[in-house]
């Protein structure tokens, strides 16, 4: 019989360790273990490697027009596929091939049979294919490389599939305008961007983005709001470089102008030449968006002195509300990250129970190796000889049982990791709804510093009239101050009702938000906690099926 290697089984011996006569249906290389993502404060998680997910197979990373293929051995494709995808046949009858295909569908459907399906977003994306490019840089004589990426995307209304390349400065385009344009709702946030390792190209780097921007296009594609909106619609589906795409253009909102000119405009702030107060379409901007640095500092500020000094504003019954909710979110991100680490050691665990039972495995079939070879050598009508048949026979059908026991761990936990996706979910989440709901504050805070604006000068104008300054005949340039003043009130007032009219849509959003954030989330850790549960259920019965029948067989092998 052809001699095969035990790494077949899916367990991690060296080659040169153990030759087993252990034929397979299929000759397929056993695929890695989960991959690792990691989580909030150092924690990680383990998540299988689906190709839909990560998007990048063996070899698909290249580089540039030379087409260098990278064929990394973490990324060698589906593990639920590998842990069932070839079957064990052992000498003497003992064929784990149709047992091994049960197990395939074992957990499949595990919170979907309690919970019913999830639904479907409008687009379903998925990244892949990413190329190295090379462009010149600002100094001449230096190039500059990058990845972009294939996105292919397809939707529910239309059948069509759209395929476009983007690079991750794309991403940090999409990301900057939906936060602009979605102020106060919850967007997941977008992966960071490494700029060393960015420039080092790195493959590592390469292969965590490609799951990251996968990661963050879906989840855009299942909010409610941005997933029909107009800004992922054209990222999605306009060709060619999507900087320079109209309509993406058109999309972008107009900014006055930058940083520097910003910094010019301070000293005529600050003298009094310059108007202070903002125009109406600023006043409905975050201060971080627009070039005014006199009213970034005034309400940054103000925002100390709030939440270190004394002086907290009236609120409004609703608004005290919502800012009590961001106080628990805040503290519920803590219990996360608790919940986070215990889910990494629960995962180990059962990982390292499969790993166990997997050595015991190996270790058992190479006691009948042993035994068999031993036997041989004493002569099958010796006594010695006969007895080392029977070990033989008895270790290598348990070792087998336990081998199998092994892939079914493996198998649990790469539906495990996906079962606890949510709290990978919720632990990037829940900083971004803190992120929405300061908007809000923020908001409420531009209000509150251009009232204060207009009644300081509304008590100039009403002192400037109390002096004479409307007087037929007074003094001209007290008249011309007077009449100044009056147009800034105007402005002032304007500004205001804008200011208030985006605080109300802001918290519109952010309870809107709260509502369908809580709703998800119990409908989230109901899918988790039963599929954990039955993952767990199912994974102990069915180990305890299989060495169960082991031992049944047992009497009649030794009868």
């Amino acid at each position: 019989m052809s001699v095969q290697d035990p790494l077949r089984f899916g367990l991690e011996d060296d080659e040169d360790q153990l030759q087993q006569d252990v034929p397979l249906d299929v000759d397929e290389p056993d695929h890695t273990s989960p991959s690792t993502t990691q989580g909030a404060e150092g924690g990680s998680f383990q998540e299988p490697s689906t190709s839909a997910a990560a998007g990048v197979t063996e070899g698909n990373v290249r580089e540039g027009p030379s087409a260098h293929f990278i064929s990394p051995s973490s990324y060698s494709g589906n593990s639920r596929q590998g842990a069932s995808s070839s079957g064990i046949q052992a000498v003497r009858g003992h064929s784990l091939t149709d047992t091994n295909r049960e197990d395939l569908g074992l957990f499949g459907t595990a919170s979907e049979e309690v919970l019913g399906v999830k639904s479907k977003p409008l687009y379903t994306i998925t990244v892949s294919d990413p190329v190295k490019r090379s462009e010149e840089g600002m100094i001449p004589g230096l190039s500059s490389s990058h990845y972009d990426y294939l996105i292919s995307s397809s939707s529910t209304e239309q059948r069509t599939r759209v395929e476009v390349r983007r690079r991750f400065k794309d991403v940090v385009a999409l990301a900057t305008l939906l936060s602009t344009k979605y102020r106060g709702y919850f967007l997941f946030p977008r992966p960071d961007k490494n700029t060393l390792e960015g420039q080092l190209g790195a493959t590592d780097l390469v292969k965590s983005r490609v799951a990251d921007i996968t990661r963050y296009l879906n989840h855009l594609a299942s909010h409610s709001i941005v997933g029909r909106g107009e800004e992922l619609a054209v990222f999605l589906t306009a060709p060619g470089n999507l900087l320079n795409s109209l309509e993406w253009q058109g999309l972008s909102p107009l900014r006055n102008g930058g940083l520097l000119e910003g910094v010019a405009r301070l000293p005529s702030q600050l003298l009094g030449t310059q108007p202070t107060l903002p125009s109406t379409t600023e006043a409905t901007l975050n201060a971080r968006d627009t070039n005014d640095l006199l009213r970034r500092f005034r309400e940054m500020g103000e925002r100390m002195r709030q939440e270190f000094g004394n002086s907290a504003p009236h609120l409004s019954e609703k608004e005290a509300d919502l800012r009590n909710k961001k106080a628990n979110i805040e503290a519920y991100l803590a219990k996360l990250s608790l919940a986070s680490r215990k889910a990494e050691y629960l995962v180990k665990e059962f990982e390292g129970q499969g790993a166990v039972i997997g050595d015991l495995g190996m270790s058992l079939i190479k006691l009948a190796n042993y035994e068999e070879a031993e036997g041989t050598r004493a002569g099958p009508y010796t006594d010695f000889g006969a007895d080392a048949r029977g070990i033989a026979t008895e270790s290598r059908r348990i070792g087998t049982a336990a081998v199998r026991c092994r892939r079914l761990a493996r198998l649990a936990v790469s539906h495990l990791t996906e079962a606890l996706a949510p709290l990978h979910d919720e632990l990037a989440l829940a900083p971004a709804a803190i992120a929405a709901l300061k908007e809000r504050e923020a908001a409420l805070l531009t209000e509150h510093l251009i009232q204060e604006d207009k009644e300081k000068k509304q008590q100039a104008a009403a002192a400037l009239e109390e002096a004479g300054a409307t007087r037929f005949g007074g003094n001209p340039s007290k008249a011309r101050k007077f009449a100044q003043l009056e147009n800034e009130i105007a402005s002032a007032e304007a500004a205001i009702v804008a200011a208030h009219a985006e605080y109300e849509k802001v918290k519109s959003r952010n309870e809107e938000e709260l509502v369908a954030w809580q709703a998800a989330k119990s409908a989230d850790y109901a899918r988790m906690s039963t599929s954990v549960a039955l993952i767990n259920t199912r994974c102990s019965e069915r180990v305890a099926e299989i060495l169960q029948a082991a031992l049944d067989e047992a009497p009649q092998t030794l009868g």
